[in-house]
């Protein structure tokens, strides 16, 4: 049974609440009034929710903390994500809300809104699914306390004419805060116009006749510039020009980077004797945790297909270019005669989902083969 919703919201909140232990909520805004039509319906064991908790909604109504607090005095779980939009309503796992309509009484009463509402088992699955990712980002549970410390600091704020209301803090949890924790992203390309990689070549042999699965290289340059802008633990993604279409990469694998040593981080005797090609390409950054696509750069993801989604927000300079209205704002002209590029946050995130989706189809190359080959000095 799949239902589209238009009106009725309360009746039909209600009657899924019937007979269920458990009940899961997903909204951005909540009211007194909707908590108070929960509370006294709900029969079950445990209500779980997830909202914001930024003070500018509690201070300007748009969300009641007094809400907040009735839940948690009723016992329940409730975390809060920055930037939440999504709006869904859990019953066991019989059924599923899937709406406009926040937890308000202007989302169920006032305003107009649409949704659906279903008992498919693959559509609730995945709702849950998704509720229980949300949930993940906020590590803690809310709690008295830390709510009367928001309660005080709205009620210590001046209440000034005409002043801003969005400069209370946001103290949800961040998803990009909690995938990127402070690293910088890059992208380092690998390959030549003139030598691009078949598609359905194997991601392995980045392994066999490479060293991808140690370190980046750099050529030496006149002034012997080296890759100092990557640090102690920021993440690398590993491109590779192919021949998918014009001035597209495969992106094969990701690695944490140590940061460059002038002088242990350039290629020896013994890198030669393993790959004569290092000597035009002798410059190292050493890398650890390195993940490679158990595949062809077919199944890789692409990085026209992270252009063509985030367009100027792929990379920290068009990004930033973009913001201070000046400057290229291009992404494929950033990428011009670059060895590496700086990803925005957006586009870190949007490579770290992709290329797990691509390690969840494909599997990793085993590390029992990586093993096989020369790794470089031990650090």
């Amino acid at each position: 049974m799949i239902k589209t919703i238009h009106e009725n919201w309360l009746k039909i909140f209600k009657e899924n609440l019937t007979g269920v232990l458990k009940v899961k909520i997903i909204s951005p805004f909540i009211s007194e009034i909707m908590v108070n039509h929960l509370l006294k319906e709900f029969k079950g064991d445990k209500i779980q929710v997830i909202t914001r908790y930024n003070l500018n909604d509690f201070r300007s109504g748009v969300s009641s903390i007094k809400a907040v607090e009735k839940l948690l005095k009723n016992g329940a779980e409730i975390k809060g994500i920055q930037g939440l939009h999504a709006k869904i309503y859990l019953f066991d796992s019989n059924s599923v809300i899937i709406t406009s309509a926040n937890f308000t009484s202007g989302g169920f009463f006032n305003n107009r809104e649409f949704g659906l509402i279903t008992n498919d088992s693959q559509i609730v699955n995945s709702s849950e699914s998704y509720f229980n990712k949300l949930w993940q980002i906020d590590p803690l549970l809310l709690n008295r306390n830390k709510l009367k410390d928001w309660i005080l600091e709205i009620n210590n704020y001046p209440q000034k004419i005409n002043s801003q209301l969005d400069n209370l803090k946001d103290y949800g949890a961040s998803y990009v805060e909690q995938v990127t924790k402070g690293r910088k992203y890059f992208i380092k390309f690998f390959g030549l116009g003139n030598d691009r990689a078949d598609m359905n070549t194997l991601v392995e042999d980045n392994i066999r006749y490479g060293v991808a699965h140690y370190a980046l290289s750099f050529s030496k340059t006149t002034n012997d510039r080296r890759p100092n802008r990557y640090r102690d633990g920021d993440i690398v993604f590993m491109a590779q020009l192919s021949r998918h279409s014009q001035n597209d990469y495969s992106i094969f694998a990701r690695a944490v980077t140590i940061k460059h040593h002038r002088f242990r981080d350039v290629a020896g005797p013994e890198d030669f004797k393993h790959l004569d090609w290092i000597k035009d390409w002798p410059i190292f950054v050493r890398l650890k945790e390195v993940q490679f696509i158990n595949g062809t750069y077919k199944d890789c993801p692409k990085m026209n297909d992270l252009i063509n989604d985030l367009d100027f927000e792929s990379f920290e300079s068009t990004s930033r270019n973009h913001k201070n209205g000046s400057g290229n704002i291009s992404p494929k002209s950033a990428l011009r005669q670059k060895a590496d590029i700086q990803l925005s946050e957006a586009g870190a995130i949007w490579l770290e989902e992709s290329f797990e989706k691509a390690i969840q189809t494909k599997g990793a190359i085993p590390e029992d083969f990586i093993n096989k080959f020369y790794r470089g000095i031990k650090l």
